[in-house]
């Protein structure tokens, strides 16, 4: 679950000294991911989600974003979730 990282976003995440410590010192719980040829910047959630742990887990994302972009308007992006079946 998380956003798309869109030039807005990108500019405002390349710009925020914390996200970069963030990055480097592994202590956010943020993390970027590729696909579909996009890139997103959220969490891994576990299987079993109901309907009020993804509401929160949206809402803990995006503030924790908003910590490290603070000008940036979250609520014109929308959050995705993605779901994925491993096949053994």
């Amino acid at each position: 679950m998380g956003f798309l990282q869109n030039k807005e976003l990108k500019v405002h995440l390349n710009k925020s000294l914390e996200w970069k410590e963030a990055k480097i010192g592994l202590s956010s719980p943020l993390q970027e991911t590729r696909w579909a040829d996009n890139d997103y910047i959220g969490i891994f959630l576990p299987s079993t989600l109901e309907y009020h742990f993804l509401k929160k887990k949206e809402l803990e994302i995006k503030s924790q974003l908003q910590s490290y972009c603070p000008k940036l308007n979250l609520d014109n992006h929308p959050v995705c979730l993605f779901s994925q079946i491993l096949l053994y």
